[in-house]
């Protein structure tokens, strides 16, 4: 069943902006710049540094995943060209980015995406991803990430 988007609701972009807070302060609470900014750089900093915690970081995870992942998806929408949807398919609904609509469809699942790499204990990889995706946007290639 290929997914359909619909626009966020008003509280639905409050939502994404809390998250976009907390990611900032993660990265605050994960740098050792003495004046940290919301940067893909400074969240795989941040996020490289949090994994290294190993055990100490696991009450948080959930929360982390989400702030991270709504920022690197936010990083999408402002300079790529993406927007912000809920996207339901047969799995059911869940926040995504998406670019193309009705042609290329490309989306991005942000939270999903930056879970996965916690689960392969990755980091480093939020600035190259944004330019593959980016890139794809440009190029009008379609697919989930």
């Amino acid at each position: 069943m290929k997914p359909t988007f619909q626009e966020l609701t008003p509280v639905e972009h409050e939502w994404v902006a809390a998250q976009t807070q907390k990611a900032f302060e993660f990265v605050v609470a994960n740098s050792p710049d003495t004046k940290p900014s919301l940067t893909l750089e400074a969240l795989d900093e941040a996020f490289s540094a949090w994994l290294a915690q190993g055990e100490a970081n696991t009450d948080k995870i959930n929360q982390t995943i989400n702030a991270v992942g709504v920022a690197f998806g936010s990083f999408l929408v402002r300079d790529a060209g993406f927007a912000w949807v809920i996207a339901t398919d047969e799995h059911g609904s869940d926040l995504a980015v998406l670019a193309l609509p009705g042609t290329a469809d490309i989306v991005v699942f942000p939270a999903n995406f930056v879970a996965k790499r916690w689960e392969r204990k990755e980091s480093f990889f939020m600035e190259a991803a944004f330019e593959d995706m980016s890139a794809r946007a440009r190029a009008g290639f379609g697919g989930v990430a």
